[in-house]
């Protein structure tokens, strides 16, 4: 089974997922808390980097891209409600800035 890897902050969690299956509803399955509020890529909230194991992700959809920009997508961003997991992956939710 795939491993996924997120880190949030200083903390990372790993578990294994089955092979297909989302990224986001995976993580908050434990209580791993990327924040989201809608799951159907209208929002943004949910935008994850991905640091290693992107070729094991699905291929990056039209609402996604439209959502992301193809800047952010080409640096390696998804968003975890619209990414599934096929292989071994490390994502990085990224803080707020607060200034």
């Amino acid at each position: 089974m795939p491993q996924l890897d997120v880190i949030i902050g200083p903390k990372e969690h790993s578990f294994e997922v089955a092979e297909g299956e989302n990224l986001l509803f995976e993580a908050i399955s434990r209580s791993v808390m990327i924040p989201f509020n809608c799951t159907s890529a209208r929002c943004g909230t949910c935008r994850v980097k991905v640091l290693a194991g992107g070729e094991h992700l699905n291929e990056v959809g039209d609402p996604e891209e439209l959502r992301l920009g193809e800047e952010k997508v080409n640096d390696g961003f998804r968003l975890a409600c619209q990414a599934y997991v096929y292989g071994d992956v490390k994502v990085e939710v990224p803080q707020p800035r607060l200034y």
